[in-house]
């Protein structure tokens, strides 16, 4: 078995190579998978082919400028986060950024410090900063306890969140009951089987390793 966490995705729209590379360089040390695009007709074309976390637009761009490249990705519902990051600093144009459907506007020359925070600000506000895990290419969200397209219970979420937590590790009978049930309810190991076969129908039967006497692992 093999376990990643997904990166997200960013588009940045900028026609200057020296900035579009210094951005890039950043939000990749910064832990974001980046694309670049230099000309707004390559932007929206992008917007087309694939989805995107957040959008990072430059405005004075040829072929498209970047006003016209978010009110054409809002216009095919895409509702991705947006900022847009230009030297244009007058007034019609900060409203003409946000009536395009902008999220937030920087004007150059901007803080790479704080253009982190307010990505990471609007990324939490999306409910896109849930770090995905992907087990043998299923999509787990621990902040939602959704593996794949099954929604886990209370008992299979906090099992397998211990299982990651200790993985290629067993965990124990009473680890595993301490921790999976609450300090007023009984535990069983036939109730702890039916979890762990819940589990092992989602993931694969060797996905869970069952160490007789002992306890469980979860096998990355």
């Amino acid at each position: 078995m093999t376990m990643q966490i997904k990166k997200l995705h960013l588009l940045i729209l900028e026609d200057d190579e020296l900035f579009a590379q210094s951005l890039e360089d950043f939000l990749d040390e910064e832990g974001f998978e980046v694309t670049l695009a230099h000309n707004g007709e390559e932007a929206i074309d992008l917007c087309y082919e694939r989805e995107f976390d957040l959008l990072l637009l430059d405005v004075n761009v040829p072929k498209m400028n970047g006003f016209e490249v978010l009110a054409n990705s809002r216009n095919l519902n895409k509702n991705t986060p947006a900022i847009f990051i230009t030297s244009f600093k007058d007034k019609s144009s900060i409203q003409k950024g946000f009536i395009s459907g902008g999220d937030d506007y920087m004007v150059k020359p901007i803080d790479l410090d704080e253009l982190s925070l307010r990505i990471k600000a609007l990324l939490k506000r999306a409910c896109k900063l849930d770090n995905i895990i992907y087990i043998n290419d299923l999509a787990y969200n621990p902040s939602t306890g959704k593996l794949s397209n099954e929604h886990l219970n209370n008992k299979c979420k906090k099992l397998l969140d211990l299982l990651l937590e200790h993985k290629n590790q067993c965990v124990n009978k009473d680890q595993i009951f301490s921790q999976v049930w609450d300090w007023d309810e009984t535990p069983s190991d036939a109730s702890l089987r039916v979890y762990i076969t819940t589990l092992k129908k989602i993931l694969g039967k060797d996905s869970i390793i069952n160490h007789k006497g002992r306890g469980y692992s979860l096998e990355l």
